[in-house]
């Protein structure tokens, strides 16, 4: 039995044969070029590319598709037939592009009549017809947040006018993008057969919106919300336990230079100024023992509302906070 290359090229072979005998070309390649060559077209191109489509021909029946497209390109740059265009279509078809395909046939089928060539125009027809039933198609439609989108399928941009209509496509992956401001990029993958109709929707998320930050830069800010005004109310309450601290220290010195002045003072009335120092200390002791119980008592009240009011925390966390005299203070919630 023969083999399966050999049998796929006899097939390719026999095509290639019944369609050069169809349209007229078997007898010689030089059968497509047979009109004038325009007044534009030299002699010398002219005869390069009648030679190119013979080896376009040759490749055809050998079943290299893709070699035999590339030449036939060549060729139609210098003189396009409605031959010419049948055959780059016919290339097309077998190495599966299949829109590519249809527009070369639809070309081929318009020069034809124009040029009256019947068998060419019979012949496209009837494979227009076959080519148009396989080709697959992708609708995309905008959904929830793509109503201004821009879309994208593989890479190349399309209109409002072709959004929400069957778009003809080679069978094969295709990726579908769409982008709009503020909102998460959309990237769908998608394969389609012969045949097959395939839809995708777009759907665009919003991007999530960073919390604000309160109170400084880097480290020291602190985020809003919740768990934010939980945090701060924690910090101001440690600022005021410190200063409430500080506030018992000037208070103990102020008592100390008190009971010291009571020893060399008896009724109040000190035998000199040297004193005087004392008095004076224990004045200044007594202003800031003053200014720091209220700082302290303000900031623990604060605290102790912005905590109680804030809720709870949705993730147990650590705060650390600077306090009077390098201490620092944490709390746990």
């Amino acid at each position: 039995m023969p083999s399966s290359s050999l049998v796929s090229r006899t097939r390719s072979a026999s095509v290639v044969l019944s369609l050069l005998v169809g349209l007229g070309l078997s007898a010689a390649p030089q059968v497509a070029f047979a009109q004038e060559p325009a007044a534009e077209t030299s002699a010398e191109a002219l005869k390069k590319a009648r030679e190119q489509f013979g080896q376009a021909l040759a490749l055809q029946t050998a079943g290299d598709w893709a070699g035999a497209l590339t030449l036939l390109k060549e060729v139609a740059a210098v003189k396009s037939t409605p031959q010419v265009r049948f055959n780059m279509a016919l290339c097309e078809e077998k190495l599966g592009k299949l829109v590519a395909a249809l527009g070369d046939y639809e070309l081929a089928a318009a020069d034809a009549r124009a040029e009256k060539a019947d068998q060419v125009a019979e012949e496209v027809e009837g494979r227009l017809e076959s080519l148009r039933q396989r080709i697959p198609k992708i609708t995309v439609k905008r959904g929830s947040g793509a109503e201004s989108a821009a879309v994208a399928l593989d890479g190349v941009s399309i209109g409002d006018q072709v959004v929400g209509t069957p778009m003809p496509t080679d069978p094969g992956p295709h990726t579908v993008e769409a982008k709009a401001p503020g909102m998460k990029p959309f990237r769908q993958q998608v394969r389609v057969t012969e045949q097959q109709s395939e839809t995708v929707e777009l759907v665009l998320e919003a991007e999530p919106t960073p919390p604000p930050v309160v109170g400084g830069n880097g480290a020291a800010g602190v985020r809003a919300g919740s768990g934010g005004a939980r945090i701060a109310g924690y910090v101001i309450g440690g600022v005021g336990l410190a200063s409430l601290g500080a506030s018992g220290i000037f208070f103990g010195l102020r008592a100390g230079k008190i009971s010291h002045l009571d020893k060399v003072c008896p009724d109040r009335q000190c035998p000199s100024k040297d004193q005087q120092s004392d008095i004076d200390a224990g004045k200044l002791d007594t202003t800031i023992a003053n200014v720091t119980l209220a700082v302290g008592i303000a900031a623990v009240a604060g605290g102790i509302v912005l905590v109680l009011t804030s809720g709870p925390s949705s993730e147990p966390s650590v705060a650390l906070a600077p306090a009077v005299g390098g201490a620092q203070l944490i709390g746990k919630f």
